[in-house]
């Protein structure tokens, strides 16, 4: 008999979600300065540049936005001569920090800069914009970047649409719920009427109590889930 297959270590399940990464983002740190430029100005357009500033790939801490309330922020990096990429850079997150919440902004990293959107501030105060690899510590990497904040103050028309939006948002996502609220009962009603059945089978046919109250338990764990104690009423003892 051929010896089965050891098991993947932790090092080998970390490197094979690395690489799943940078797949599933399109290796953006093989994108072009073209490219950077086209998508800077996209995400800018309609936006101004407020300031500039400097940093360093191995030092980056965050970079700290005074946020007012009903402006958006682009956040746009370049790295500066001689700067390079590490090797998590593929499969970099852009996280922020905000008086309203926290999020995740992007494109992220595009050739040789990025693009991070931190969307529009619902409430004035600081705004704190991070980056870290999605999976280990590998370095984001080493020489100066070059940072610039864009702002957007938006119009009563674009406010409007955008709380429109948010208000959809919220509908769509509490009626998802209330959709999946309903099939959770209604799986549990089935499956645990199901497997009462199986019980009452298993007592009628002669079999003891405790060995029907095993497989009662197996049958609603397996139709209805791990909440089943919760979810189906007590078998008749």
């Amino acid at each position: 008999m051929p010896s089965p297959a050891p098991a993947p270590n932790s090092a080998e399940i970390q490197a094979q979600q690395k690489a799943a990464f940078a797949q599933s983002m399109g290796y953006p740190t093989r994108k072009t300065a073209q490219e950077l430029d086209a998508e800077i100005a996209r995400q800018t357009k309609k936006f101004k540049r407020d300031r500039k500033a400097d940093a360093r790939l191995e030092a980056f801490g965050s970079f700290m936005i005074e946020g007012e309330q009903g402006t958006c922020y682009t956040i746009v990096m370049r790295l500066g001569s001689g700067a390079a990429w590490g090797p998590s850079a593929d499969y970099l997150k852009f996280d922020f920090r905000s008086p309203s919440g926290t999020g995740s902004g992007g494109p992220g990293v595009i050739g040789p800069g990025a693009i991070a959107s931190v969307g529009c501030a619902e409430a004035s105060g600081p705004i704190a914009l991070t980056m870290a690899p999605m999976v280990g510590q590998d370095p984001i990497g080493q020489g100066p970047l070059e940072l610039e904040l864009w702002s957007h103050k938006l119009t009563a028309e674009e406010a409007a649409h955008l709380e429109a939006d948010k208000q959809r948002q919220i509908q769509e996502q509490r009626e998802f719920a209330e959709q999946e609220e309903r099939k959770r009962q209604q799986r549990a009603s089935t499956g645990c009427a199901k497997c009462d059945g199986r019980y009452q089978g298993c007592i009628g046919a002669g079999r003891s109590r405790s060995v029907c109250r095993d497989d009662y338990g197996s049958c609603a764990f397996h139709e209805v889930g791990a909440d089943y104690l919760s979810a189906c009423p007590n078998p008749n003892y």
